[in-house]
């Protein structure tokens, strides 16, 4: 689609499960959307489920199976999205403001056949279009989409209408995509472990795309990086202060400096080690087991943010970070696919990840870390991310150091 033959008018708005959790929230959304027209905009806005509604429907599905099948339950996650975009739909044309909803299959978001994590393939929005041309605000269900090959419904993951908003952003040439949160934006840490922790006005995409892998839930971890992919700001804003200013994430950090930005942090996780052996029939299949697991964690919504590898003469060492919930699993498709269990330990651990760029020229930065962590379980070093593996219950009083000696 060519950006170029959009209006530079349009913006795309998204809004939360908290945005719209009832109906008088909804009434005071439809009335923002209102007011952004009478401005002189396009609107397109992308609605999640109603406030928990996602999570109430997977435990329906859990209460009838252990195991439900992948495809049934995007099928039953996407019914919480056409609720409320048709309740929004409904709350704007009572307003006077013409409105008309869609599905994500409607709005023409194309997948790949992923069920629960699927990634977008592309975006044929010409209906979206079409309505925007005759006058209509839009209204896209977030989270969802359709396979292209198998013509399945799909959804993103959780999380999944950010990248619903950011895609349509992209393919429509909009101007700036607005993403309405339980947040004033993004901080510098958790507020709710660092008091001190400050709003971050403007962020990079490749920060915020660090942000978002290694623990900040305020944004999808695949937003930011396809935002930078499109060249679309991204306002990070307040679902309860809607005229409030939030965070913009653009741009790219150039500046030859060090530049400590924000710390992150994941709490119950682990650190999966073991080694596969290469004698014999093996040695091919090491790597190919672990990339196995790699899909298979991918598929539920995880990507190890600690991967490395080792070959040694007696096999292939590795050590993972997952989440604990989805240990015991990752063991079991180990041991199906060659190696024992015996051949495997587990170590609890924090994730913590200091977020900037320049860490590469700067070993007065290390130098801080370290005085700060004096046996970390592991500290990986990277241009723009330093991680460290910590014990768990050391993680809170690590973050609230690092952050007073490395932002203040």
């Amino acid at each position: 689609m060519d950006q170029n033959s959009s209006k530079s008018n349009l913006v795309v708005q998204k809004y939360g499960g908290t945005s719209v959790g009832t109906i008088d929230r909804i009434k005071c959304v439809a009335a923002h959307i209102a007011d952004t027209v009478r401005k002189g905009e396009q609107v397109v806005a992308v609605i999640s489920a109603m406030g928990n509604h996602t999570d109430e429907l997977l435990g329906m599905a859990h209460s009838i199976s252990k195991n439900p099948r992948r495809r049934e339950i995007d099928m039953l996650l996407t019914a919480g999205e056409r609720i409320s975009m048709a309740l929004v739909s409904i709350a704007l044309n009572d307003l006077g403001q013409k409105a008309i909803s869609l599905t994500g299959s409607q709005s023409g978001i194309i997948t790949d056949t992923v069920h629960g994590n699927a990634r977008i393939a592309r975006i044929g929005a010409f209906r979206i279009q079409e309505n925007l041309a005759q006058g209509q605000v839009v209204i896209v269900a977030g989270f969802q989409g359709v396979s292209g090959e198998s013509k399945e419904v799909t959804t993103l993951g959780r999380g999944g209408s950010d990248l619903s908003a950011i895609a349509l952003a992209g393919a429509l040439g909009a101007r700036r995509c607005q993403l309405y949160k339980d947040v004033d934006g993004v901080f510098s840490a958790d507020p709710r472990m660092v008091t001190s922790a400050k709003t971050i006005r403007q962020i990079s995409w490749d920060a915020m795309t660090m942000m978002a892998w290694s623990g900040a839930s305020v944004l999808h971890p695949r937003g930011a990086h396809l935002a930078a992919n499109f060249n679309i700001p991204v306002e990070i804003r307040s679902s309860f202060q809607l005229g409030r200013e939030g965070t913009l994430v653009c741009g790219r950090e150039n500046m030859e400096r060090v530049v400590v930005q924000a710390i992150t942090h994941k709490e119950n996780m682990v650190l999966l080690k073991g080694l596969l052996s290469q004698q014999g029939q093996r040695a091919a299949k090491a790597d190919d087991i672990l990339g196995k697991l790699r899909m298979n964690l991918w598929q539920q919504g995880e990507t190890p943010q600690v991967q490395t590898q080792m070959s040694r003469t007696d096999g292939l060492k590795f050590c993972w970070s997952m989440p604990k919930a989805l240990a015991a699993e990752s063991i079991t498709f180990l041991a199906e696919n060659g190696l024992p269990s015996s051949g495997t330990s587990v170590e609890d651990c924090g994730i913590i990840t200091v977020i900037g760029s320049g860490f590469w020229q700067s070993p007065e930065t290390l130098d801080t870390l370290r005085a700060v962590i004096q046996d970390p379980l592991l500290l990986d070093v990277k241009n723009n991310a330093l991680t460290i593996a910590v014990k768990a219950n050391q993680m809170s009083d690590v973050v609230k150091a690092l952050h007073k000696a490395l932002i203040g």
